[in-house]
Order: structure tokens, then sequence, then C-alpha cells
């Protein structure tokens, strides 16, 4: 696969621990290396699409980089950790992070009560575009649509979206900007598919969430930060060069003992 240029500098001010997504993973590891001892875990998948004509393209793809986990047993007993995960683009994007996600979990009188933990976000990043209190529970969303940052997420109402059904008939739901709907991906995760139905979160650039889960005796807090316009960019270019690799190339024989 061929890299493309590095992606224009992130519109958004947010970051956990000083990364973006679109940072290079140099960045990301070195981050991990001062926070860690331990190597970073990952997972990747060996992908392989075949084209109609049978003609094949495959490659590993590392889908995350990791520190802190845990593991199964820990997430099972509910483990104090500080974990952080890095979703990874392929190689077309030099493995440039689409997303980055921090979990935490430690004793309550560790961390800070969930209206400490709010002043402390706004005082970095200005009021959310939503804030979500019940009790101890909270979230803060800061949502970064193509026309900028939106101050407030239930002042735009909903949505329209229409669509013709196999049938003929018209389809037609609501949904939130910079929210879930079933009718686009919400994941910056890359599957291959041709042709494509789904865009991933048209018109919503990245979120950054904080949420504050107050357990007793324990409390997680979860940032996650998630540049769609990366994913976007990422799938765009990797379905292109996969389709490129199937199309475009004559076949040579293979030499095989028969």
């Amino acid at each position: 696969m061929t890299a493309v240029p590095a992606p224009a500098e992130r519109p958004y001010p947010y970051e956990i621990l000083g990364l973006q997504p679109g940072d290079p993973l140099d960045d990301v590891l070195g981050v991990y290396a001062e926070r860690s001892d331990a190597d970073p875990t990952s997972e990747s998948e060996v992908l392989r699409i075949q084209s109609p004509d049978g003609a094949v393209f495959e490659f590993t793809y590392q889908l995350y980089s990791r520190i802190g986990d845990v593991g199964i047993n820990g997430r099972l007993v509910k483990a104090a950790q500080d974990q952080v995960t890095a979703r990874l683009s392929s190689d077309v994007m030099e493995q440039r992070p689409m997303a980055i996600y921090r979990s935490i979990r430690q004793p309550s009188d560790e961390l800070p009560e969930p209206l400490e933990l709010k002043a402390q976000i706004e005082e970095t990043y200005g009021s959310p575009s939503r804030v979500e209190i019940n009790g101890r529970d909270m979230v803060l969303t800061y949502a970064w649509s193509s026309d900028g940052f939106i101050h407030d997420l239930d002042a735009l109402g909903p949505i329209r979206h229409e669509e013709t059904t196999r049938s003929g008939g018209k389809l037609i739901t609501e949904y939130e900007l910079c929210g879930s709907a079933q009718h686009y991906r919400n994941s910056v995760e890359y599957r291959f598919e041709r042709p494509r139905d789904k865009l991933i979160k048209p018109g919503c650039i990245a979120t950054f969430k904080v949420s504050y889960r107050g357990e007793p005796g324990m409390t997680s807090i979860t940032f996650s930060l998630e540049d769609y316009e990366l994913g976007r960019m990422h799938t765009e270019e990797l379905d292109r060069q996969i389709v490129d690799a199937l199309t475009g190339e004559e076949v040579e024989a293979s030499d095989m003992d028969l």
C-alpha cells in the first residue's frame, strides 16, 4: 500500500495525554514508553478481499495499540486500571490513530468527584456541547461538526433522513448530528464493503466524551476522542487502493508443481 500525505492539523483542541488522532504512531509509542515499562499490547487482523472474477488482495491490519490492559480476568474482578488505547489506521495513513481512548478505574478517594472533574474539563475546553448528570454518573460531550464547534447539541434538533425502500416506498428517520444513526456507521473501524451503503457520521468531524461513573468504593472515568473525518479519509483511500490492486494489474501465472 502507498501512504498518503499526513492529514492536516486537526481543527479541535481536545487531547488525551497530549495526543490527538492523526499524530504519528511514534508519538503515541513515545507516550506509552513514558507511562509504562511494559511493551504495548495490540491486535491485528488479516483482511482478505476477493473480487467476483477471482482476484485476491490480502494484508495484515493492526487494529489498535494499548498499554495498561488488565486482561479479561482483571476486568471480570473490576481491578484498578489506567488503560490507554489508540485505534490505528492502516499503512495507507502510516498507522496514525483515528481514535484515542483512556479508561481509569481507581478507588474513589484517589479520583476527583464528578463536579470537580467537570470544572477541570471546562477550564481547559470551555462549556461542553452537552452535559448529562444523574447522581454520580456524568457524561460530558464536546462535538465538532464541519461548521465548527457545536455549542448546544440539544438546540440543533433532529435531522431528517429519507431513503427509498426495496419496495419503492419512502422511509423517513430522524437522527442527531454527531449522534448514533442506524443508516450511518458510527465507528472509525475499517471493514471493506463494495458498494458502500453506509457512510461514517456525515457532517461530524469529531467527538470528545468524558464519562464518569461512581460505584461503592471505586470510580471509573473514560475519555474518548474519535475523529470521524480521519475515519472517512482512511476508508476512502484504503477502498481505492484495494480496488486498484484487484483490477489494475496483470496476473502472472503460478509455477506450482502440477
